[in-house]
């Protein structure tokens, strides 16, 4: 009778943890012990929010996985917050950041060159990697470089810590529909700077609004942004690259004129007051604020405009026009990659993180649902569902090169340009122009004599 028992005892336990084990194991929808997993991921995005929140819900359609999003502000903050969770082992599961490598940041990240394949590679825009995956000249400098940090210097060719998520460019113009049509224009691109310069005279003369404003407290801001697309457009990439390598000079008559396209809004007083104590911020929220007609900014302004308060269909965008008589009539823009999204090491949940990274970052479905919430564009080729993009959107994306366009001829010796200290001094002289303390020209006879000098001295 006791061994019956004690039989049947030991039955009931074993069905007992029969069913306790199938109750804990991980069912449908990504649950855990009948609970729904969630994912924890931050951003200091604040105006990318309802993109993420898009694709989130879209990823918990599909998985029952619940991403849970927390954004920190500003920029330097969120850097602080990261740096310090990553050095006591607290990062969330997913961590949104500037597309880099490098930062230091690789020990506490997972590496995904072993758990992405080339079908999620090969999916996205163009040069989308690039500033992700770590580059043999990057190794080379590193292991040379005496203030290389440990972590670079651990890296190898190849490795990347993060997928791009979102692409851009800089080149581009908004104007303020309403305060264009107030002023009896059509609002639509100029078809050359010059008429763009007429324009911001007619909207300023009609509306009392001033014609433009920029982070011009950035010296180089101006040049980065607008200067450089005009010189490659009105002498081609290689006129650009003679002036950047110190085989032409800027007050050569069809150097000057980019100098001079600048001078001119200064010249009819076309700038908002205080321009140069405006940093890029301030220049976006003054034209949110219709305190300016024109803002100049790249495609990635676009959600910050909207976060402000802007609605889209007030905005009328374009691309930097040429000059009249430009080698090129227009410009197109060759992207560059935003940010990224990366998993944390340290993460209980890293199989479900790095499928919810490739998620964003690689599924139609999802990509459309981000871009059209952040209005940013996504680093992945959509091909004909670039239709379901908002139209602005579509606009910005079909303005990027598929292929190496004229500014990545001209890249490289852009990057030499800091060695150059005589664009440092034309930076601040232009800022003179805009004071209307010095004029273009003598702004262009000092940058030539300034590069004479530093060349025959070997600098």
């Amino acid at each position: 009778m006791n061994k019956r028992m004690y039989a049947m005892g030991i039955l009931l336990v074993v069905a007992a943890l029969a069913v306790s084990a199938c109750s804990s194991g991980s069912g449908n929808g990504g649950s855990d012990g009948g609970v729904k997993k969630t994912l924890k991921m931050w951003t200091w995005k604040v105006a990318y929010g309802p993109g993420f929140e898009a694709a989130a819900k879209l990823y918990e359609e599909k998985t029952g996985i619940k991403v849970e999003i927390e954004t920190f502000t500003p920029d330097d903050t969120y850097r602080q917050k990261v740096r310090a969770a990553a050095n006591s082992k607290n990062l969330p599961d997913v961590i949104h950041y500037w597309a880099t490598n490098g930062d230091s940041l690789e020990t506490s990240l997972l590496e995904l060159t072993p758990n992405v394949g080339d079908d999620v590679l090969n999916s996205y825009f163009g040069p989308a990697m690039d500033p992700i995956r770590v580059t043999q000249k990057q190794v080379d400098n590193w292991a040379t470089n005496k203030n290389a940090t440990n972590v670079q210097k651990g890296l190898k060719v190849g490795e990347f810590y993060g997928l791009p998520l979102d692409i851009g460019g800089f080149f581009t113009f908004y104007g303020n529909k309403k305060l264009i049509e107030q002023a009896g224009l059509k609002a639509e691109a100029p078809k050359t700077f010059e008429e763009f310069v007429t324009m911001m005279e007619t909207v300023q003369k009609e509306t009392k609004v001033p014609g433009l404003v920029f982070g011009a407290k950035l010296p180089d801001l101006w040049e980065n942004w607008a200067g450089s697309a005009l010189q490659i457009m009105l002498n081609g990439p290689e006129g650009y690259i003679n002036l950047l390598e110190r085989k032409a000079q800027m007050s050569d008559p069809n150097n000057i004129k980019v100098a001079q396209a600048l001078g001119s809004i200064a010249e009819k007083g076309l700038m908002m007051p205080g321009i140069l104590s405006t940093v890029i911020d301030g220049a976006d929220q003054a034209f949110a604020s219709s305190k300016a007609a024109f803002n100049l900014g790249g495609t990635f302004t676009m959600s910050t405009l909207l976060a402000m308060g802007m609605n889209a269909d007030d905005i009328v965008t374009f691309s930097v026009p040429p000059i009249a008589g430009s080698k090129l009539d227009k410009w197109s823009t060759d992207p560059f990659t935003l940010t990224m999204v990366s998993v944390s090491k340290d993460s209980k949940n890293k199989d479900e993180a790095l499928d919810f990274i490739k998620f964003i970052t690689s599924d139609p479905d999802a990509a459309i649902a981000f871009s059209n919430g952040a209005f940013t564009v996504s680093a992945l080729k959509i091909g004909d569902r670039s239709k379901d993009l908002s139209p602005a959107l579509k606009a910005m994306q079909e303005s990027f090169t598929t292929e190496p366009g004229p500014y990545s001829k001209v890249q490289p010796y852009i990057d030499n340009r800091s060695n150059h200290k005589e664009w440092e001094e034309y930076f601040q002289s232009m800022q003179s122009v805009i004071e209307k303390k010095m004029t273009v020209e003598q702004a262009t006879k000092k940058f030539d004599e300034r590069m004479k000098s530093l060349a025959a001295s070997g600098n």
